[in-house]
């Protein structure tokens, strides 16, 4: 039988439960922690916030808020303030805005602040409000790349043990202007939307908070091969992945999708970029994922759910299951589950061009005999976990 995405809600036993565990295990080393959040975290996501709040009280130290990357930081560092408040902290916004109107304050000279420096390297937790990554990483870097001094400072305080949420953790960050289609066709983005990251992660993934808008996933597949990233991690829409090492846990409301490039090939054409062979796997709450493995752990109700295996030889005449918006938000997730859900093991999905219906990508996702995934229904709530779905992408 069929069965159809749903919003993914827990209830408050589930939340408590699934924060005590992680908290239980999380303390390995001293070394931090990195919360990557997608987009902009709300503030009723309560298995989100109550874990913020407990990491953030392993090193001890201030709650700081740095709210640049919006375009609005005064306004959402105080609705980030006032939800630290909520789950019992306090925290203090950080003036720092590319606009000099918003605080009356020059990042430029801020950034260089050594008192505010040691402020942010003694913090127990750093909380970069969602938005555009362009606009904070003009704040934390001077021109050609080079860190400023607060830049420094947050790489010296996840060294210590700090709580870094959000940000730009990764090595390199691609604008949110990016055309996904334009970026295929030419199979690279234009240096106008790369900009530096902090470095932060122990291993070389690439970080994508937008994982889940319009035809984003696209743009990171193209960043990952001009970049040469093995493996990516990209988050949805009030969902958080908590990185410790080469783990990876993930809490929140939607979901997260992990991306291994190790045995993909790419090849330019006169059509655009022709892909093929990447491994995908969609986690949800309570999943973790050991990335240098590729093991996925689901959370312990999926186990004792259902288990979905990749179907056999492929059925002949059964028309396979496609979608001509792959561009939509979520729509990629529904294709990958519908690969493993199919008597085919195969869906496609098309993204074309507006001015010409005749040009465009084909998505293929596919299932192999490693192909599985985890099914619980409880509360009429459907929560699943997809391993090893295949993607091939070919111009038309």
């Amino acid at each position: 039988m069929r069965l159809k995405l749903a919003k993914i809600f827990r209830t408050l036993t589930a939340l408590l439960m699934l924060g005590s565990a992680f908290v239980a295990h999380e303390a390995v080393s001293d070394d931090g922690l990195i919360m990557v959040v997608g987009d902009v975290l709300p503030l009723k996501n309560q298995v989100v916030w109550r874990n913020l709040v407990r990491l953030a009280e392993r090193k001890g130290g201030e709650n700081l808020i740095i709210a640049s990357a919006h375009d609005r930081p005064k306004l959402y560092g105080g609705f980030t303030q006032r939800a630290f408040q909520n789950y019992g902290k306090s925290a203090e916004l950080l003036p720092l805005a590319e606009q000099f109107q918003e605080f009356s304050t020059d990042y430029r000279y801020l950034t260089k602040d050594a008192e505010l420096g040691e402020r942010v390297r003694q913090a127990g937790s750093v909380f970069f409000v969602g938005g555009h990554p362009q606009r904070l990483s003009k704040v934390l870097f001077k021109k050609r790349g080079k860190p400023t001094n607060l830049a420094d400072a947050l790489k010296a305080a996840y060294g210590s043990g700090s709580l870094i949420v959000g940000g730009i953790p990764g090595r390199v960050v691609v604008s949110t202007r990016v055309d996904p289609l334009h970026a295929l066709h030419e199979g690279e983005i234009d240096e106008d939307h790369i900009h530096p990251g902090l470095r932060l992660l122990e291993h070389d993934w690439y970080i994508d908070q937008h994982y889940f808008g319009r035809g984003r996933f696209a743009t990171s597949l193209v960043a990952m091969h001009q970049f040469e990233f093995d493996y990516g991690v990209g988050v949805g829409l009030d969902t958080a992945a908590v990185i410790h090492g080469t783990t990876v846990e993930v809490l929140g409301n939607r979901g997260v999708v992990t991306i291994d490039l190790t045995q993909a090939s790419f090849k330019q054409t006169r059509r655009g970029m022709k892909v093929s062979n990447v491994k995908l796997n969609y986690l949800e709450n309570g999943d973790r994922i050991e990335m240098d493995s590729g093991t996925v752990v689901p959370y312990s109700e999926k186990i004792n759910g259902f288990e979905i295996s990749a179907p056999g030889e492929s059925a002949q005449g059964i028309s396979l299951p496609a979608s001509q918006e792959l561009m939509r938000p979520g729509e990629m997730v529904r294709l990958m589950y519908e690969a493993l859900d199919s008597k085919n093991g195969q869906a496609l999905g098309y993204a074309l061009h507006h001015d010409n219906d005749d040009e465009g990508f084909e998505f293929r996702f596919f299932t192999r005999a490693d192909s599985k995934g985890w099914l619980s229904v409880a509360d009429d709530q459907e929560r699943f976990t997809l391993t090893n779905i295949y993607l091939d992408i070919n111009p038309l």
